[in-house]
């Protein structure tokens, strides 16, 4: 087998090149960690600018019905887009005011518990032969006191990590302030011009990647989709089962009804596992108040959840973004597993694309093979 001189130099320049990347690895590494590091603002203003465009998409369209007249439809744009900014602060504002009051006396409520009837109770369950029936049955250790001791020292670890990163946080709070404000106003060069931007991308697209600019469209439309149908369809979703679950605790008389809504509802833009953890600090709020009634409410949210998860998510989340509760399920849990909260709401849609883009290659398979195994007419 020959070669020809062009070959041979692509050859000898892979070789030095792969050489010259083993060599200056750990300085590369570093270089590409802060260009990593520089990016990642403006990569959450243009994540910042997505969100808020399905908001101000709204209100333009609002605007066009509504208003008739000319100068004020010329600056239709930072209207809609300053409307859809103060929605989500007011939104956020508004949680804070109505959930960090409660939690706050709740924790007031806890620092002043009498652990001496604590000590009570836990001595009464030692001797309950039915508890230690029950946690045999289930492998448990039938010493109440140690299984508590177990789960404080869990609990505690948990709760000292999550204070140090907020430490870490508060001594980096100026450069995350920084972050914060590069981020919004490159948000807010994205959303004042996203026309301008989207055809330039489309222009540099068909021009460099030749026959695979449609594919590529093919598949940023499918994303673009998912994506918009998921946060669209997520947010409704948690909107009505926090609803569901603050009129159902009217209506059975648990306290903190409001609160422990709003809460739900915004653990439940997590899809599957978010409503779980505001069950957790709903549980938490409401035992301040009676633990019978606390117990009584993890029961009511659990059969809200399964009445939820098997009626209302599949019509308004699931079939919006075409991927079945299964590989959901398995998106929730790779993206946490990769990068936590974020990870689990990105997971999701790029599941579903993948999934669509397969579904449709394999329809176009088959096409394919049907045509070629179909017999002759005469």
């Amino acid at each position: 087998m020959k070669f020809t001189k062009k070959e041979v130099g692509y050859i000898v320049l892979t070789f030095f090149l792969c050489f010259g990347i083993y060599q200056n690895w750990e300085s590369g590494a570093d270089l590409l960690k802060t260009f990593w590091n520089a990016l990642k603002p403006f990569l959450v203003g243009a994540g910042i600018a997505y969100i808020i465009n399905i908001v101000m998409y709204v209100y333009e369209n609002w605007f066009e019905k509504f208003i008739k007249l000319s100068f004020l439809l010329k600056v239709k744009r930072p209207i809609s887009m300053l409307l859809a900014y103060l929605t989500f602060i007011l939104v956020v504002v508004w949680i804070f005011s109505i959930v960090l009051p409660d939690l706050i006396s709740s924790l007031q409520v806890l620092l002043k518990v009498d652990t001496r009837a604590v000590s009570k109770i836990i001595s009464e369950l030692n001797d309950n032969k039915m508890v230690d029936r029950v946690l045999d049955a289930f492998g448990q250790n039938s010493d109440i006191s140690s299984n508590i001791s177990k789960l404080t020292q869990q609990i505690t670890k948990q709760l000292l990590s999550v204070l140090t990163n907020i430490l870490t946080s508060v001594s980096n709070i100026a450069s995350t302030v920084i972050n914060v404000f590069v981020s919004l106003v490159f948000s807010f060069y994205v959303l004042a011009n996203k026309e301008t931007l989207i055809r330039q991308s489309r222009t540099l697209t068909e021009l460099y990647t030749g026959k695979w600019a449609s594919t590529i469209f093919y598949v940023t439309e499918i994303l673009h989709d998912r994506f918009h149908s998921f946060f669209v369809g997520q947010t409704l979703e948690a909107v009505i089962l926090g609803t569901l679950t603050a009129i159902g605790m009217v209506i059975f008389g648990f306290p903190y009804a409001v609160t422990v809504g709003v809460l739900i509802a915004f653990t439940a833009l997590l899809p599957i596992v978010g409503a779980f953890i505001g069950a957790g600090v709903g549980f938490i709020l409401i035992a301040t108040e009676s633990f019978q009634l606390a117990v009584f409410f993890i029961i009511y949210l659990l059969i809200l959840q399964q009445i939820e998860s098997n009626l209302i998510y599949p019509k308004v989340v699931g079939n919006s973004i075409g991927l079945p509760g299964m590989w959901v399920l398995l998106a929730i849990t790779v993206g946490g597993a990769v990068n936590g909260v974020l990870g689990m709401l990105v997971a999701v849609p790029i599941a579903g694309t993948f999934y669509q883009v397969l579904k449709d290659n394999v329809r176009e398979k088959q096409k394919k093979s049907e045509k070629q195994v179909r017999p002759p007419h005469y």
